[in-house]
């Protein structure tokens, strides 16, 4: 395995690792979490592709930044980072907030088409504040009030608010053991950041991203207390995109990639092989 730190044109130091030999995939974390959380499929991936993990700003071991914590701004680092490595013939994937930061990056860059095989969105939405029925989110159709208590819920007791948040993430509101880890990887990312990133994700349209993808895209999604209907999510998703495939998970809730990682993993690869 190796591991660096890249400086992004905007400051900011991103911290990256790169495993495996073969075509490159690259995953990109959710709010509050960090590379460290796709262990399971670096491990299971790494025989057959090269596998890149980052750690978003302000999360994990990159640098924790006054500004620049945007979905756009997030696209800009990991294009840039992808430039640095050199990585061509890539499979772009992004899970919760990661997917939106996947279309934000496909508006922008989309056009680049020598470095982008396909894209993955795994359990997200691409407008949290969205009234369509579609959309599974707990602060579905501009729920601000909502958002105001989730800013204030984290200001009070961060620990608290991450534990809560953590039994979300996995079916049943019940966190398996061995996961400690987790909890303390959330923790890195500072409350003030946190906030202003999940304002920026919650009020951030990307809906109309979805129609004008032109590489193959595959939606994974697991129901949950974050998206307590992801699996009817993910396939609304898929159809909106023209080259659109959808694998729904049955027992993986939002942390799918990890509790289901095997049929993750051979799922991820039948995609990209095939394309």
């Amino acid at each position: 395995m190796k591991s660096g730190i890249y400086t992004v044109s905007h400051g900011a130091h991103i911290y990256y690792e790169r495993e495996g030999k073969g075509r490159p995939i690259v995953l990109i974390h959710g709010w509050g979490c960090s590379g460290r959380f796709y262990k399971k499929n670096v491990e299971g991936l790494k025989d057959r592709y090269e596998v890149i993990t980052m750690d978003m700003r302000g999360h994990g071991r990159s640098s924790k930044m006054l500004d620049g914590y945007s979905i756009d701004r997030m696209a800009k680092d990991i294009h840039e980072v992808i430039e640095y490595l050199g990585l061509k013939d890539v499979l772009l994937m992004g899970w919760s907030m990661g997917g939106p930061t996947m279309l934000s990056y496909w508006k922008q860059f989309g056009k680049d088409r020598g470095h982008l095989a396909g894209l993955g969105l795994i359990d997200m939405t691409p407008f949290p504040f969205s009234p369509g029925e579609w959309n599974s989110h707990s602060l579905r159709n501009y729920n601000t009030e909502g958002f105001n208590q989730f800013a204030k819920s984290i200001q009070t007791d961060h620990a608290a608010f991450i534990k809560a948040f953590s039994q979300n993430i996995f079916q049943g509101g019940k966190i398996p053991e061995g996961f400690d880890w987790m909890k303390d990887e959330m923790m890195k990312l500072p409350v003030p950041i946190g906030i202003a990133l999940y304002c920026d994700y919650c009020y951030s349209d990307y809906t109309d991203v979805l129609g004008t993808i032109t590489v193959p895209t595959i939606v994974l999604s697991s129901n949950s207390g974050i998206f307590p209907r992801s699996i009817e999510q993910g396939t609304w998703i898929a159809s909106q995109v023209p080259h659109g495939e959808f694998v729904p998970f049955e027992k993986g809730g939002h942390l799918l990639f990890w509790i289901e990682s095997e049929k993750f993993n051979k799922a991820v690869s039948s995609f990209f092989d095939k394309i």
